[in-house]
């Protein structure tokens, strides 16, 4: 049941109207930039920091800062298939045409 729901929201979503369908391919562009700028040096900052102190740093935030940079690398990769969904739903949208 539920997943027939989210599988006709995300055709809606993809194969919608053109003009929202673009509409949205850049909001989750942008989305998918603010959320993954810079996440690259951040998790290479973390893993400096807790390859040099060690159980300490982990303990001091060091173990937090790297599930939520984990969870901003997952959050990214979602909006970035958003994206590509809706920039596949516009190209077979130019197909048709």
């Amino acid at each position: 049941m539920t997943f027939m729901v989210m599988r006709a929201f995300f055709h809606s979503l993809f194969n919608g109207p053109v003009w929202r369908t673009f509409l949205l391919m850049g909001v989750f562009g942008g989305l998918f930039a603010s959320s993954s700028y810079n996440l690259l040096e951040l998790f290479t900052a973390n893993y400096r920091y807790v390859a040099d102190y060690g159980i300490m740093a982990l303990m001091e935030g060091g173990l937090r800062q790297l599930l939520e940079l984990i969870l901003f690398g997952y959050l990214s990769v979602g909006f970035y298939i958003l994206f590509k969904g809706c920039l596949y739903g516009l190209l077979a949208h130019v197909a048709k045409h």
